[in-house]
């Protein structure tokens, strides 16, 4: 009852398959069925007088379900029995839910071979061969089955439209503001969080693109605009969460966040841009693409800093306005929207949208690195870091230890038509990277929420160091929180490859803390928790199955799969296409721990897929490429930034060669033409 809501008849249909020789002997539904415990031990539900809650529970007693049990007498074959039952349900009723069951049961075996047939497929894509890693291609194959459960359909068309309102995270439910025919979309995380999320879904785009899964990765950018124009308008804000029945409980115009949903949306469409050449999709995008920064670079900039305001993705009290993700995201995203309009043709867009990223990356180190003095910060001293926030007036530096200090060095710009890794200046970012590698950032389980040191509000205990960790003396207005959350350490994974740093100290740490906890007997194996393993002295986590069954995070979550996948084909084996403009390159940097060549193939790029193999022996360098791709193919290889070039032959013959001096290391680029198959050898002296 209540104004606006909708009658809901809940039920569901079990059984076997119609037509079955096999009939129930007997029934019984009620209350008490809470699975095969017997008795079950049922944690109360939080309320008034709540009693003590047991250690250990195998249900809650929230909601009002009820249970079922059916008996069978049958006699079983020597050569064995199959019995298929069919679980269906419907909230619409006990005949909506009898037509689901039959729908299912009618062809049970065809229906599981689609299914089987549908996840080889998948596993067929980005096959990964990582000699000296081979917990991490096995994270890999299993991410991608990962990103395939929690791909997640919602309205449409056999159901009713997705009625689109407001919810203010449940406070009121007012009339739909518009409907939604369908969604289709990345699920952030089960059994949590199965719905759509905006910041969820832009991390989540580039693993999805990296194993060919484009899409659900296209879908999931469809719904946030197509909703976020239901209930924002054309203002450009895009929404933070959405709940399967079409319900916005976070993100709209009247909400102060999330900002960074709003900046990376460009980015995201970029990103499926190029690894897809679908200008379809670029033009589809390209209009609420634009909305996203007009809304960034004005009605969140107040005080017209360039700097936007709002919350980014750390979502605690005591940050200033403006938050250092939000900055470093705003400067990608308009360089990536500035190349999509050049590609269009739209040269004065491209030309305005670029001069402001510029303008912004010119800045940006004076504004936001911590190092040096910080005259008038709530949080003291220095440190080799870039500030959290900034703080208005005069954009004071407040420096917290969050995990999204290591946001310059993960984010990727789009410079003169190549990437260009990280957004940080080295000088910068190699320390910074150094600082958070240590014990006060990085613990067995991955990059922490918030970095321990010296602070006026410790936790309690507080076993953890609290002064000076690695060039860090600063004082922070802020208690650490030792939780790894795998979205944490996939962007520090990230932040170490831009940078060259694929050591066995270094990247290799955290793209294999996230491969340990996929096959760690904690929670379901396969899958990347939403949380790692971690401390288990209060107020940290702790392990899953040691806290209450209400209490657990997410079994499974999707963004953290960009610290795997994305390290991987885009950084170890270079792959870097730009199908929008016709190019690709292919440009590895092998890890020295690496036991042999590292190999891909059948990676998916626009309608075709190339194959790499990529190998580093001594002063030896090998690049191999065999494309089923309509591009101009560059190859190259990553050589150490002080290494002298020998020769460079291409398919065994010298050829020229140009060097570009990144992040990464020294870029030998080669141009191969439209070759189909190449051979790259690079010698050092």
């Amino acid at each position: 009852p209540g104004a606006n809501q909708t009658r809901h008849d809940w039920a569901a249909v079990v059984g076997p398959a119609p037509g079955s020789a096999l009939k129930a002997t007997g029934s019984s539904t009620g209350s008490a069925f809470r699975g095969p415990q017997d008795p079950p031990v049922i944690c109360p539900a939080s309320g008034p007088n709540t009693p003590p809650t047991p250690p250990v529970c195998d249900d809650t007693a929230y909601g009002k379900g009820a249970g079922g049990q059916l008996r069978y007498r049958l006699t079983v074959p020597a050569k064995g029995v199959t019995v298929w039952f069919t679980v269906a349900g419907s909230d619409r009723g006990l005949a909506a839910a009898r037509g689901e069951f039959t729908s299912a049961a009618s062809h049970p075996a065809a229906l599981l071979a689609k299914k089987v047939a549908s996840r080889r497929a998948l596993a067929a894509k980005s096959v990964v061969s990582l000699p000296g890693d081979p917990k991490l291609a096995q994270a890999i194959a299993w991410g991608k089955q990962n990103l395939a459960d929690l791909t997640q359909v919602a309205g449409g068309p056999q159901g009713q439209p997705l009625q689109v309102r407001e919810t203010n995270a449940g406070v009121h439910y007012p009339a739909p503001a518009g409907t939604v025919p369908q969604i289709r979309f990345f699920g952030a995380g089960f059994p949590d969080y199965p719905w759509l999320f905006a910041t969820d879904g832009e991390y989540t785009a580039f693993a999805a693109v990296s194993v060919g899964q484009f899409r659900a990765a296209e879908d999931h950018l469809r719904a946030l605009r197509d909703v976020s124009r239901v209930v924002n308008g054309n203002s450009g804000k895009v929404v933070h969460e959405v709940v399967t029945t079409g319900d916005v409980y976070f993100g709209t115009n009247a909400d102060p966040g999330n900002t960074d949903e709003t900046v990376k949306f460009p980015s995201a469409v970029a990103l499926l841009w190029r690894w897809t050449g679908d200008d379809r999709f670029r033009d589809e995008m390209y209009d609420f693409a634009r909305q996203n920064l007009v809304y960034a670079t004005t009605t969140l900039d107040a005080d017209k800093d360039g700097w936007p305001e709002g919350a980014g993705n750390v979502e605690r009290q005591g940050q200033g306005p403006e938050k250092l993700d939000n900055a470093a995201y705003l400067i990608r995203g308009e360089f990536d929207f500035a190349e999509m309009a050049r590609s269009k043709g739209n040269v004065a867009d491209a030309r305005m949208w670029e001069a402001k990223a510029a303008a912004l990356l010119k800045r940006f180190e004076q504004a936001w690195w911590f190092g040096g003095s910080n005259p008038g910060s709530p949080t003291s001293g220095s440190a080799n870091a870039y500030a959290d926030s900034l703080q208005d007036p005069g954009n004071v530096r407040i420096y917290q230890r969050y995990w999204t200090g290591v946001v310059p060095m993960e984010a990727e710009l789009w410079l003169g038509g190549r990437t260009a890794p990280g957004l940080a200046v080295r000088s910068h970012a190699v320390p910074a990277l150094r600082l958070r590698e240590t014990p006060c950032f990085t613990s067995s389980s991955g990059l922490v929420h918030t970095g321990s040191g010296a602070t006026t509000k410790p936790n309690t205990p507080q076993p953890y160091p609290t002064t000076n960790c690695a060039r860090d003396n600063a004082t922070s207005d802020q208690p650490d929180e030792r939780d790894s959350f795998t979205l944490n350490t996939a962007v520090m994974a990230v932040g170490e490859g831009n940078y060259g740093r694929l050591g066995s100290a270094q990247q290799q740490v955290y793209t294999d803390d996230l491969a340990k906890i996929m096959f760690a007997p904690d929670e379901m194996p396969g899958a990347m928790e939403e949380i790692a393993p971690s401390d288990p002295n209060p107020p940290y986590y702790g392990h899953s199955l040691g806290r209450l069954f209400t209490e657990r995070a997410s079994v499974m979550q999707a963004w953290g799969n960009y610290g795997t996948m994305w390290p991987v084909l885009h950084q170890q084996l270079g792959i870097s296409p730009d199908l929008g403009a016709g190019r690709l390159e292919v440009v590895p940097q092998v890890p020295a721990y690496a036991t042999g060549p590292l190999a891909a193939r059948n990676v998916r790029l626009g309608t075709g897929s190339i194959d790499v193999r990529a190998a580093h022996d001594g002063h030896r360098y090998v690049t191999e490429v065999t494309s089923r791709v309509r591009a101009q193919l560059t190859v190259g290889q990553v050589l150490p930034r002080g290494a002298s070039i020998g020769s460079v032959r291409l398919d065994g013959r010298p050829v020229s060669f140009t060097v570009q001096l990144t992040n990464r290391g020294r870029e030998v680029l080669v141009e191969a033409g439209s070759d189909r198959q190449v051979r790259l050898v690079v010698t050092t002296r």
